[in-house]
């Protein structure tokens, strides 16, 4: 469990992209104590995030936060089922190789996804629409056992290291999920859904924010407090570029 590290996967964090993400994430595990302690029983090498989910939909666009209302969208567990609630959508939980026939027949008319997923899962064929949003990120370690890195030589983990840290986060964000979007796109165009792809305006961005983002920030400050991470302020604001 790594509830401090989670930070990262609150919705509507201020980055954009993946290696925006793995940077703030590398940087927080090496700025506090009580992260790294989370991962004590590996070595840690790289950590990276997707880039913050967008929502798609199948018959209804979404750009304002009175579109989703009512709408059933699968989202993962936690603060993202919070905020799916705040915003007025019900939120769904599916496991992930029943999301396409679970858009398929309706049971849902939506998700968030990274696009990634949208090109992997080959959601495209199964839903319209298409519409980034301030959804929370996932994140991924990548990690060795650590009796076998203490037994390596310093040279070889110096090498090691030397692709990895905020280097390699930055580098695992950008080529495993920034890359996959500008291929997606290019795959929508080609599938003539180019014009259903949507961005909400700045200051709808912000409603989405204020409503579905700080009750839910301000919730899991709460809940880590509760458990005696007193520093869960200061981990959410460095977070915030606070």
């Amino acid at each position: 469990m790594t509830p401090l590290a989670d930070v990262i996967s609150l919705p509507a964090l201020p980055f954009r992209t993946a290696e925006e993400g793995s940077a703030t994430l590398w940087n927080i595990y090496e700025k506090y104590p009580a992260i790294q302690d989370e991962f004590k029983d590996v070595k840690v090498l790289l950590l990276y995030t997707s880039e913050p989910y967008s929502l798609i939909t199948r018959e209804k666009p979404v750009k304002t936060m009175e579109d989703i209302k009512g709408m059933k969208i699968r989202m993962t567990g936690g603060p993202p089922t919070d905020m799916m609630k705040a915003l007025g959508g019900v939120p769904m939980l599916i496991p992930m190789p029943d999301n396409y026939i679970s858009l398929q027949k309706g049971v849902i008319d939506g998700m968030g996804a990274p696009w990634e997923a949208i090109n992997v899962w080959r959601f495209y064929e199964v839903v319209q629409y298409f519409t980034e949003v301030p959804f929370p990120a996932v994140y991924f370690s990548i990690a060795m056992n650590k009796k076998k890195w203490e037994s390596l030589p310093k040279d070889v983990q110096d090498a090691i290291m030397s692709a990895g840290g905020l280097k390699g986060s930055k580098f695992w964000g950008r080529n495993f999920f920034d890359a996959m979007k500008d291929q997606t796109i290019e795959k929508l165009k080609a599938e003539g859904l180019g014009d259903n792809i949507f961005q909400l305006s700045d200051d709808e961005r912000q409603r989405w924010v204020d409503v579905g983002g700080k009750p839910v920030w301000d919730e899991w400050v709460n809940a880590m407090k509760a458990k005696g991470h007193d520093n869960a302020d200061a981990i959410l604001d460095t977070v915030l570029g606070k």
